[in-house]
């Protein structure tokens, strides 16, 4: 560490400490010889140049302390310090960890600072507003149990690792504006008294809010997601988060790992804010992978066939037929595949109906236009008006087809009935 560290004079002012507090001169002493300094006030301490040894605050109060490009190659820390305005106008590099764990911040604005060890703020409390600009953190960044008594605004920084965010408490708004995470965000159990936003940051791994409490809105609809992000909302507490489906669909870590109750229990809370919101093609869209992951959470086995059969059904009628009451059209779709595939059933089989009419006169009645119009037209009517319309048409085993279209076409006109109401009702 240079002299100048040591002794930074200021011409003409009074070097001297009063009781109670300590001289910068008296500090960097202390730091060359690799101690804590403990229990002290220290007014103006300032950090220039480069720092070989530890260096160590506990339980001190340091007045507008500032970290003008200066470079710490061991360890730095302040434990149960109180920080109060410190500046940030160039650089700093910390080589090693940074430990800020059980201090008080105020009026902190951290700019251009690099920590390329562990970063660890637990417990730390933040007074006023709170800023870090531009900041690396390239191994773990640790914020558990943090509070953040004013807005907190984190801008253009760069996680290349585990930012943990657990736990913490915003009294204000907690905002990030263009950062990037490299590793898992954890958000688990936070809370937010005001505005959340994520606005144009990036993830990379996990975006996990499970268990935080949102009692204003939560701005998630600008997040950039990469290739490998996913999301995870168990439990969350809020009816104001703003998140689009593309945003979601493929992303959510419960429902990719298999969890199909825990993905229920989220898409529930989904369709729960889409509803406060009244998004309702968005809400339809939740309630729908809602069913899909409760009919998967239902174990089906085949020492149990009617649980298999009971879940091929629900499959087949509710999710393909008609989107679980939120998609018409899957029921005009599956109507058409319905009768086309009975069609052909009724055409290959021609000679079983009973033609008084040939829908071609001058054909024979198995010629292929004649099998087709026959095959189709009784499609038709098996499935609009059921066996009623058409009884004694069919003969001998051609009856159980007719019988079962019959009952298809039934069900299809019940559950289009249900989904095109629940569209135009709302």
């Amino acid at each position: 560490m240079s002299e100048e560290n040591f002794v930074p004079e200021v011409e003409g002012e009074d070097t001297s400490a009063p009781k109670g507090e300590l001289t910068v001169e008296q500090v960097f002493a202390l730091i060359a010889e690799g101690k804590t300094v403990e229990n002290a006030r220290i007014r103006k301490l300032k950090f220039r140049g480069n720092y070989d040894k530890p260096v160590a605050f506990r339980n001190c109060t340091l007045v507008q302390p500032e970290f003008n490009g200066a470079t710490f190659a061991a360890e730095v820390k302040f434990v149960g310090c109180t920080i109060d305005r410190p500046q940030f106008s160039k650089p700093v590099m910390f080589e090693s960890h940074l430990a800020i764990s059980g201090s008080t911040f105020n009026k902190a604005i951290f700019y251009r600072v690099t920590v390329k060890g562990e970063f660890s703020a637990s417990g730390t409390v933040f007074k006023n507003k709170l800023g870090f600009k531009a900041c690396h953190f390239h191994k773990k960044a640790t914020f558990w149990e943090a509070k953040f008594l004013g807005w907190a605004e984190f801008t253009e920084c760069e996680f290349q690792s585990l930012a943990d965010f657990r736990s913490l408490h915003a009294d204000q708004g907690f905002v990030l504006v263009k950062c990037q995470f490299q590793g898992d965000f954890l958000f688990r159990g936070s809370s937010v008294s005001k505005k959340f936003a994520l606005d144009g940051s990036r993830f990379e791994a996990l975006l996990d809010i499970s268990k935080a409490k949102f009692q204003d809105f939560a701005y998630l609809e600008q997040i950039e997601a990469g290739t490998k992000m996913r999301l995870a909302c168990q439990n969350a507490i809020g009816e104001r988060i703003l998140i689009q489906p593309k945003q979601i669909e493929g992303r959510l870590l419960s429902e990719e790992t298999g969890n199909h109750e825990q993905a229920m229990q989220e898409y529930g809370l989904l369709k729960k804010c889409y509803s406060t919101q009244h998004r309702y093609d968005q809400e339809d869209w939740a309630f729908y992978r809602f069913k899909v992951n409760q009919r998967r959470s239902r174990p089906a086995r085949w020492s149990r066939p009617w649980t298999k059969w009971r879940s091929f059904g629900e499959w087949l009628f509710l999710d393909i037929g008609c989107g679980y009451g939120t998609n018409p059209i899957r029921a005009v779709r599956m109507a058409f595949v319905i009768i086309v595939g009975f069609a052909i059933v009724y055409a290959l089989g021609v000679d079983q109906f009973y033609a008084d009419k040939k829908p071609f006169p001058g054909e024979p009645v198995d010629s292929i236009a004649n099998r087709a119009m026959i095959g189709l037209t009784t499609s038709v009517s098996v499935f609009t008006s059921g066996m009623g319309g058409i009884r004694e048409v069919a003969k001998g085993w051609m009856n159980i087809p007719v019988m079962i279209e019959s009952v298809m076409g039934t069900l299809l006109f019940g559950l289009f009935i249900v989904a095109f109401s629940r569209k135009v009702i709302r």
